[in-house]
């Protein structure tokens, strides 16, 4: 059933900044990570079974100081799409860091080409843009890197799963190479896309659309197009940018066998190429999040909605990513005189039964969308730190709220009904 719930957000003049690095995380509330499985291995004939994991979902911890963003999550989320390779999502133990005041550096550092280069706000990593072959001057049978590098979407796009452009490596690691929909579906076409994740250099990735005028927020949304194109080329004798190339590291010719965009070098940035963003793929814009500009990614989709090459970071970094984040095995350890974010203890919450609300994000006025419902409700509103501004108990859920004590712009929302409790996370702009 929905209910209406008239909610009015009277923020005070001096509310605090929003702080989207610290804001935007998917924090658990309960639920345990959920995922479909291909139990036979066979992507050409699935057999999905669901599974309820004891894996806590999305982001489990985030803190902060002055100067960074620690989040932590063990990759998983619920209901993660139903992908066709065989295997299973586990627990990970991730803890990765995020500048708070990204630089921009003179030269750039390369975005990994196996492993994470960011993190989705559901604390689901992004992973780079190889599937860890590479032509070996036989065929492309080399494990890991090397100079012609086969490019992962073109390989596995078809197995990943349609929620979150994912699926398992062989050790258990859930990861996104493209197209997040599940993150940014609500917003559409017609409003600018949310933040879906933060590269590792601080600066945060959109969904597909943005604002026409990269520095107009009222100008109208379009979709943000990349500027990477496929090369003209017949054979594979130099990189991109005519970076020219010894015999010895030469690749296939372009085939029937090796067509063109089997590799990432296959791909070059070039401004003729009509894109609204950088080689980087990103712009320095205003968003919703950013009213004053920052530099940001977006997911770059075509008119038809499939993936388009790079799909989140270009090739190399805009700023200068985390060290730390960087490599198969990071290790980021939390300072103790940082402030952290836990989790709500509503361990109560049932996995089966989801609340959500719309619009989201909220001017102030919103819908409940809840299963069955009867007699008296608790709600209860909470900040991201845990910290309670509003309760009240109604057999109606149509109290109006008045709050002009938080400056915070991300709320989570707990209604309580015959001994159940519901949780949702609301965004006010």
């Amino acid at each position: 059933m929905k209910i209406n719930f008239t909610f009015f957000a009277l923020f005070c003049l001096t509310m605090a900044v929003a702080q989207p690095q610290i804001d935007s995380w998917i924090m658990n509330a309960g639920q345990y990570a959920s995922y479909w499985q291909n139990t036979n291995g066979n992507p050409n004939n699935p057999s999905f079974v669901f599974y309820t994991s004891t894996t806590l979902a999305d982001v489990t911890k985030v803190c902060y100081n002055e100067t960074s963003v620690w989040v932590k999550s063990e990759g998983m989320t619920t209901d993660m799409g139903q992908f066709l390779n065989p295997g299973a999502p586990t627990a990970q133990n991730y803890t990765y860091i995020f500048p708070r005041t990204p630089t921009v550096p003179t030269s750039k550092t390369i975005s990994p080409k196996l492993g994470s280069i960011g993190l989705l706000v559901n604390g689901v990593p992004i992973y780079g843009l190889s599937n860890a072959h590479y032509y070996n001057g036989t065929n492309n049978n080399g494990m890991g890197q090397g100079t012609w590098n086969v490019e992962v979407y073109k390989s596995e796009g078809f197995v990943l799963d349609a929620t979150l452009g994912a699926h398992p490596q062989q050790q258990g690691a859930y990861h996104s190479h493209a197209k997040p929909y599940r993150l940014y579906q609500e917003s559409g076409d017609a409003i600018h896309s949310p933040i879906v994740g933060y590269a590792f250099d601080g600066y945060p990735v959109y969904g597909p659309y943005g604002y026409t005028n990269a520095n107009d927020a009222t100008s109208a949304i379009t979709r943000m197009r990349t500027g990477y194109a496929l090369r003209n080329i017949t054979t594979r004798t130099t990189l991109p940018y005519n970076v020219a190339l010894t015999s010895a590291n030469y690749g296939p010719a372009v085939n029937s066998t090796y067509p063109i965009g089997t590799y990432i070098e296959d791909y070059e940035w070039l401004e003729s190429n009509g894109g609204t963003l950088d080689k980087y793929n990103g712009r320095f814009c205003v968003t919703p999040e950013y009213p004053e500009g920052t530099y940001a990614y977006f997911v770059t989709l075509d008119a038809a909605g499939t993936p388009q090459f790079p799909y989140y970071v270009g090739v190399e970094y805009y700023g200068a990513p985390q060290t730390a984040d960087l490599g198969p095995n990071p290790t980021v350890t939390v300072p103790s005189t940082a402030t952290c974010m836990e989790p709500l203890e509503i361990n109560e919450v049932l996995p089966n039964k989801k609340m959500s609300a719309y619009p989201n994000p909220s001017n102030g006025n919103f819908t409940l969308s809840l299963p069955d419902l009867s007699g008296e409700s608790l709600i209860e509103i909470f900040t991201v730190d845990g910290k309670k501004v509003f309760t009240a108990t109604t057999t109606t859920i149509d109290t109006p709220v008045s709050l002009s004590e938080t400056g915070n712009t991300v709320l989570m929302v707990k209604v309580t009904n015959n001994g159940n409790q519901y949780v949702t996370k609301m965004m006010m702009q």
